[in-house]
């Protein structure tokens, strides 16, 4: 499934699947399963409800999703918060934590690599239900939980005209 490596460049996937599923298993999320991992020969990729997209930028260029449906996202934010929420309060912070998530993964992520500059942006938030993903190079790992499902996907070296095509509305 690995995109080729280039020079000097790590293989930055795998780290952010093994921070991924090490802080939601330090959250108390049990039962995370990965399915079939996707790659770009589909080039188009299904997007959950949820997605948090934060690009990269300095030594490596790109971008991390994860993508979350409602179910997972609630469940997630029951398990961020210190106090105990009830599901409506829960689906109020879901989309803040899906965010929040994404953030410390990534940064979780980037931190073996300690020789080169990495700049991370403000998380972008897309309500993505009906919308899908577009890019030439991508690695995407699906998972499945007991409380819905999730996604995490790398785009390396986006172009600005790429990064604004990204997303793409599904009829």
């Amino acid at each position: 499934m690995g995109l080729e490596r280039t020079e000097g460049t790590p293989e930055l996937f795998p780290l952010l699947l093994n921070a991924a599923e090490q802080y939601l298993a330090q959250i108390g999320l049990s039962g995370l399963q990965r399915l079939g991992a996707e790659s770009a020969d589909q080039r188009e990729l299904e997007l959950e409800d949820v997605t948090a997209f934060i690009q990269v930028s300095g030594g490596i260029q790109g971008g991390f999703l994860f993508s979350v449906d409602h179910s997972l996202s609630r469940e997630l934010a029951k398990r961020f918060m210190v106090e105990e929420i009830n599901d409506v309060e829960a689906g109020q912070y879901a989309v803040e934590v899906v965010a929040e998530i994404a953030n410390i993964v990534t940064a979780h992520s980037l931190r073996e690599i300690e020789d080169l500059d990495i700049y991370l942006g403000n998380p972008l938030m897309l309500l993505s239900r009906d919308m899908g993903m577009r890019a030439n190079v991508f690695q995407s790992q699906p998972y499945a939980a007991p409380h819905g499902r999730c996604r995490w996907i790398y785009i390396p070296k986006m172009d600005k005209a790429e990064l604004a095509s990204i997303v793409t509305v599904r009829g």
